[in-house]
């Protein structure tokens, strides 16, 4: 089985809105206590933490870029 690799900028909690929500999101889908920092938890629970963290960050990103995307088409064709 494949190692997974984090980006160690995605691992460092920082207060801002957005990291804080998705790691709020990503303790619950993966059923992980409340903690103040990730790395408190145990490491298999600590990994799901963060692939579901990762995975929340990336659909925003691609959610946005949809939203944006439509705003300019929609833009362009008036």
């Amino acid at each position: 089985m494949a190692k997974k690799k984090f980006n160690m900028e995605e691992i460092k909690d920082v207060n801002g809105p957005m990291n804080s929500v998705s790691k709020d999101d990503a303790l619950y889908w993966a059923g992980a206590p409340d903690v103040k920092h990730i790395s408190q938890l145990e490491p298999k629970l600590k990994r799901e933490v963060l692939a579901k963290k990762s995975k929340a960050v990336k659909s925003s990103k691609k959610a946005e870029r949809n939203a944006s995307k439509q705003i300019l088409k929609n833009l362009d064709r008036k």
